[in-house]
């Protein structure tokens, strides 16, 4: 926002470039100063078109003067001529001849033309404009009377001829002290039968009507040729005269006879001409003609019009200048030059015409003049940034610069550009640096919570490559997961420096947040620095210090304080225990805190295990182990232990011990909770990779609730229907734990009803499977 003030050098100086350009701008389009290139554009855009099939020329060509005789001619042969074009049918006719002298050959001439003029069809004569004399008075020169009044009509026949000579227009309207005579060719359209009101549309000139003896002229039109001379079909004088044309070739259609041999009758370079070429002043008027009755005229804007119209390009393009980049306005500016032009184009086939030379010429000198201007800016900002990078100190040394100078002024500036640029990447590398080694994950954050640095450890906190988190935002990254209010970055910004303690959404991972903002060269805030330490280890293990202490009060307690009672009740004679039942119940006792601090010793043994330790051996001598250990229990119940092993050596890396008392733990539940004389299945197996053992009881099974959290410490996950069966929790504690020391893992399934499945799985060595 701070660009767009006034006050802003870069606004002031586009606002003062963009005020030149449009006054320039402005200026040309007025006063036409580049009137060259848009006569040129104009004739390169005019489109043309078919020429009309009921508009037709007599011309006066040269054959025709070959076979009646030297010009000027008799005129009984134009009045010849008019009645054998009212026996063809013409519609209306224009004879684009001067008949302000009586014939001199007969005075019968001037009447035999007269009469056929009253016989139709309509025809319309030219009048003639000259200035005699040195006082450059203007008259107007009449058909002769007997020919003025049997006529239909008398319109002038001027043409406009351009500054460089082409005829491209002309006024509608012209006459002595105010524009009351018609264009030739609009009065050969109101002759015609059945012709409606005329509408006159062109650029208006009303400043010298009223003025005497001064010729005005009003609505001025550009005409829209419709192609080179000979476009309009054209019949030669002699062959109508003689009879030498079908009468088809005439009936209905608007007639104009003219001269179109060399010197006989008037002829202009128009924009179809081509070099050398001229047209005909009766094809000139055809086109008129053809303007007039299709509305297609091309109007001339208004010069204030024009001079908006050119304006609007440039501004648009100015505006692109100070809000794109270079690039982009240098693409908006070709593309504004072009549809100017094309704009131009359009208009012109919809009958107006826009100089666009004014506008383009702007363009073209927009952007090189905002591109000087801004480069000037650059060196001055440049020079006074360079003098206050040399008085600033840097962790790191200054880059030392090259022992050759270079000449150029340019290139001087852009060598101490590059030692600027590149102490500057020494700066930054040197913070990234300094970043990507902190060990905890560590973002940089903008003011808006976009990340602009991640180091490694941020991308392995939340799973993303680094990249890959530097286009997210922080809400993204961390709300999204947890959806806590206080993880908001909006939140953590606004508290900072702050410490949050949050759980994330993998399980059981906690890290500890500490946000702190950092600050511009301004001392504004710009973002905040968030650092994620992982306190999962830290909470695993106060999980665990809780879980022992519950243990240590609860379970090995109760034993011991039972001794205890059992001790004081013996001490009174009244209350005391006989021996038997008193050596039973310390029996018990002692076995229960024994079975309890086993397991928790072989479990501290089990979680301090080093995998790097292990040694290879056969699977199956394990499971021997662990059977011939749960033998005697099993026979104690009259329970029946099936064992079923592979045939093959299944060689493994790890503890013989420690799998083989897992495998104990699995067999001696499953001979618990089996009802007395059941059968327990044990089966090893090698699947694939993979080593398997599976042990199958006959209990009531266990309830898919239960599943989750049967592994888990001092979690005792009770069989459907069963009551509590004892113990502290920490047998298949036992067992999860030494399979993810094996790389392997425990789980339980099927048994919802009737039976479960244990099963543990661990990888196999490969390599010496086969020996």
């Amino acid at each position: 926002m701070n660009l767009l003030r006034w006050h802003h050098p870069v606004v002031r100086q586009w606002a003062w470039t963009m005020l030149a350009v449009l006054v320039l701008a402005v200026l040309a389009s007025v006063f036409e100063m580049l009137w060259r290139t848009d006569l040129a554009f104009y004739d390169a855009a005019s489109a043309g078109g078919p020429a009309p099939d009921d508009v037709v020329i007599v011309a006066v060509d040269d054959p025709s003067i070959a076979a009646l005789g030297r010009w000027p001619w008799r005129r009984d042969l134009h009045a010849a001529l008019l009645d054998r074009l009212r026996a063809m049918g013409a519609r209306a006719v224009a004879l684009d001849f001067l008949f302000t002298e009586p014939d001199t050959n007969s005075a019968a001439g001037d009447v035999a033309l007269a009469a056929a003029m009253r016989r139709g069809p309509p025809t319309v004569l030219p009048l003639f404009v000259e200035m005699p004399g040195f006082q450059h008075s203007l008259e107007e020169r009449l058909p002769i009377p007997i020919l003025a009044q049997a006529a239909a009509g008398i319109g002038h026949a001027d043409l406009e001829l351009d500054r460089d000579g082409i005829a491209r227009s002309v006024f509608l309207r012209e006459g002595i002290g105010a524009p009351n005579r018609l264009h030739f060719a609009a009065t050969l359209l109101l002759a015609a039968p059945g012709a409606g009101p005329l509408r006159l549309r062109g650029s208006r000139h009303p400043d010298l009507a009223g003025a005497p003896r001064v010729w005005v002229r009003d609505f001025r039109i550009l005409i829209p040729f419709l192609g080179p001379p000979g476009h309009f079909a054209q019949l030669s004088y002699a062959d109508v005269l003689r009879g030498g044309v079908s009468a088809a070739a005439i009936r209905g259609k608007y007639v104009l006879v003219g001269a179109t041999a060399q010197g006989v009758g008037d002829s202009y370079p128009t924009p179809w001409s081509g070099e050398g070429q001229t047209m005909a002043g009766v094809e000139v008027n055809a086109n008129v003609l053809q303007a007039l009755r299709n509305d297609a005229a091309i109007r001339p804007l208004p010069r204030w019009a024009a001079a908006l119209l050119s304006a609007l390009p440039v501004s648009l393009a100015g505006a692109g200048l100070l809000l794109l980049p270079p690039r982009r306005s240098w693409l908006l500016s070709v593309l504004l030059m072009i549809g100017t032009a094309a704009a131009s184009a359009l208009a012109l086939r919809g009958g107006w015409w826009f100089p666009p030379s004014a506008s383009l010429a702007a363009l073209l000198a927009l952007y090189p003049l905002w591109s000087w201007r801004r480069l000037e800016a650059m060196q001055a900002f440049l020079e006074e940034e360079f003098e206050r990078l040399s008085r600033e100190r840097f962790p790191i040394p200054a880059t030392r610069a090259a022992a050759l100078r270079p000449v150029d002024f340019v290139e001087q500036r852009m060598d101490l550009l590059r030692q600027a640029t590149q102490h500057m990447r020494q700066v930054r590398r040197l913070f990234s640096d300094l970043v990507n080694g902190l060990p905890d994950a560590t973002i940089l954050a903008d003011a808006a919570g976009a990340i602009v640095l991640a180091n490694p450890a941020a991308a392995a906190l939340f799973g993303r490559p680094g990249a890959a988190l530097e286009n997210s935002s922080v809400d993204a990254q961390l709300y999204e997961r947890v959806k806590d209010e206080a993880l908001r970055y909006e939140t953590l910004a606004a508290r900072a420096p702050c410490t949050v303690e949050a759980a994330l959404e993998q399980p059981g991972r906690h890290v500890l947040i500490r946000a702190v903002p950092f600050t511009d060269s301004a001392a504004l805030r710009a973002g905040t620095i968030i650092a994620f330490a992982d306190i999962t280890a830290l909470r695993a293990a106060q999980r665990e210090r809780d879980d022992v202490l519950r243990f240590l009060s609860h379970d090995m307690k109760s034993p011991a304080s039972s001794l205890l009672g059992l001790a004081q009740l013996q001490r009174d004679p009244r209350r005391a225990l006989p021996p038997l039942e008193l050596s039973r119940r310390i029996d018990v006792l002692a076995q229960r805190l024994l079975t309890l601090v086993d397991g928790f010793v072989a479990l501290a043994r089990a979680e301090s295990a080093d995998p790097g330790e292990f040694r290879e051996f056969d699977l199956r001598d394990a499971v021997q182990d662990a059977c011939d250990e749960v033998w005697a229990t099993a026979q104690a119940r009259g329970s029946r232990l099936d064992s079923h092993q592979a045939e093959d050596a299944i060689m493994v890396s790890g503890d013989r011990q420690l799998l083989a008392r897992a495998i104990v733990n699995l067999l001696s539940n499953a001979l618990k909770f089996s009802p007395t004389g059941a059968g327990v299945q044990l089966r090893c197996s090698r699947f694939g990779r993979e080593a398997m053992i599976e042990v199958t009881d006959q209990g009531p099974g266990i309830a898919l609730e239960s599943r989750a959290s049967l592994f888990r410490r001092f979690s005792r996950g009770l069989h459907r229907g069963e009551a509590d069966p004892g113990g502290a929790g920490l047998g298949l504690a036992f067992v999860r734990v030494v399979m993810e020391k094996h790389a392997g893992r425990a789980w339980v399934d099927g048994g919802i009803e009737h039976g479960a499945v244990f099963s543990l799985s661990m990888p196999c060595n490969m390599e010496t499977q086969g020996a």
